[in-house]
């Protein structure tokens, strides 16, 4: 070793003592704040399981009752799990067959969904090793079902719903279930839907549907029917119509709940005679959106009536001491369209940022100024629910407009499943995880629906949960 270089220095390894002080100021606390709890995957799936058990008990008898053609002693899968594979599906919100199948077989995946299915491990067809159906496994066995039974599902939980008395807070003067009714795409596609599966560029590019829901508590929309669409209808060269199929849908909805009180809330298309005659035959009421291109000579007479209707009107004030103004309702009664007689409802609402005008037809009776104020907004206004509802499954949700089946029978049968994740997404976020946790509200959906495969993949659920209590809307 070199003279110059200058050796290490020892140091005490406990460091200088601890003055002796009479006063010892506190810690300063870290910068920033505290963090908040994020979202817990376990709780939110264990509260999935406890919903569908609690609300719909009978579902997986309904899904083992449809029709099954397979030989069931050579399958390994029951019929419940393959339905619940495509329940899984959109509740994970992958918005692809593919995007489900990757994580599938790993964690306690296969434990957890045989026991939401019925089928639980201990089944000696999984000879002590549970897993999880492919997506290509559960295709094929809806391509083979008759589709007419499996769209009856939906129908079958509105009914336990009903039962619950879950819509009694939500009807129109405490009487009519508000229907709202508006076509969508179901699936597109670039090269055109082949009817046997394969593409083709002279079949249609679009594969549509014409959905029911009912408007629940708390502004919630809960799918109830629907109707298939073909652009091209294979026994005549013209399309299928929108409103020959709200007719089709018509007749099944008054056979299935022929006591029902229902009022009807449909865009301009649906302002005309037939639909009219369907809801006198029906005995349903109405509101429907008026246009003055869609029904020019109804427009007409109501603009030349108007002046000698000056009573028939109701203005609300909102606003301290009502001086933010607020929307303004008018209505003219008997007024014809076609070869009935309707009233109509003008609503108007102006603002600083711009003035706004509303019309609808209606045929509700006992047309005071505070019933028209709430047929008006509880019922015609509240048709952007269907739209919002058609913005959260297609962009991201369940994955509409996404080719789940290129086989027609297939995706026939994959659709009614859809409608039964919403409804068990809609009563686990909106009626127990928002209401119950903070880290819940501040979440996104898409979030939440994720946590809920994750929790499903990641823990194993306990054998002994408790039963859900009340199933309540709203935040208070």
């Amino acid at each position: 070793m070199e003279l110059r270089l200058q050796t290490t220095q020892e140091t005490h390894p406990g460091g200088f003592p601890a003055l002796p002080v009479h006063y010892s100021p506190p810690r300063r606390k870290p910068a920033g704040r505290k963090p908040k709890p994020g979202i817990d995957a376990p709780l939110t799936a264990q509260t999935l399981v406890r919903i569908g058990r609690t609300v719909f008990p009978s579902l997986n008898n309904w899904l083992n009752g449809l029709p099954d053609p397979r030989v069931r002693e050579r399958c390994r899968y029951a019929a419940a799990h393959l339905r619940w594979q495509i329940i899984a599906t959109g509740l994970s919100r992958q918005g692809s067959r593919n995007g489900f199948d990757q994580p599938r077989p790993s964690g306690e995946a296969a434990w957890n969904l045989g026991a939401l299915c019925g089928q639980t491990p201990e089944d000696p067809r999984f000879d002590g090793q549970p897993t999880v159906t492919c997506s290509d496994n559960a295709a094929r066995h809806a391509s083979r079902v008759d589709p007419e039974r499996v769209a009856q599902i939906p129908g079958r939980r509105f009914r336990d719903l009903l039962a619950r008395r879950r819509f009694d807070g939500a009807r129109l003067f405490d009487r009519w279930y508000v229907l709202l009714v508006d076509g969508r795409v179901k699936e597109q596609c670039r090269q055109s839907l082949h009817p046997g599966g394969k593409s083709s560029t002279h079949g249609a590019r679009y594969r549509d549907v014409l959905p029911l829901s009912v408007i629940g508590p708390e502004g919630t929309l809960l799918p109830l029917l629907h109707a298939e669409r073909d652009r091209h209808n294979p026994e005549t060269p013209k399309e299928d119509c929108e409103l020959k199929s709200f007719q089709r849908l018509s007749q099944r909805l008054k056979k299935e709940f022929p006591k029902l009180s229902i009022c009807l809330v449909a865009d301009a298309l649906y302002a005309c005679q037939p639909i009219v005659e369907v809801c006198q035959r029906c005995d349903w009421k109405y509101v429907l959106t008026l246009k003055e291109g869609r029904q020019p000579t109804t427009w007409d007479e109501t603009i030349k009536r108007l002046p000698f209707n000056r009573t028939n009107r109701v203005r609300q004030r909102l606003g301290a001491g009502g001086q933010a103004g607020g929307p303004d309702f008018r209505w003219v009664e008997n007024v014809m369209l076609g070869e009935h007689q309707t009233h109509v409802l003008l609503s108007g609402e102006i603002t600083p940022e711009a003035a706004t005008r509303y019309a609808d037809i209606t045929n509700s009776s006992n047309r005071s100024p505070a019933r028209v104020a709430t047929g008006v907004n509880c019922a015609g206004r509240e048709r952007h629910l269907i739209e919002d509802a058609f913005h959260t499954p297609k962009n991201n949700g369940i994955g509409l407009e996404h080719v789940f089946c290129a086989h027609a029978t297939a995706s026939q049968n994959y659709y009614p499943m859809m409608p039964v994740a919403q409804i068990l997404w809609i009563l686990t976020c909106r009626g127990c995880l928002q209401r119950r946790y903070d880290w819940a509200r501040r979440a996104t959906e898409q979030g939440l629906a994720r946590a809920v495969w994750e929790g499903l993949r990641a823990v194993r659920r306990p054998a002994d949960l408790p039963p859900l209590g009340q199933i309540r809307f709203g935040f208070t």
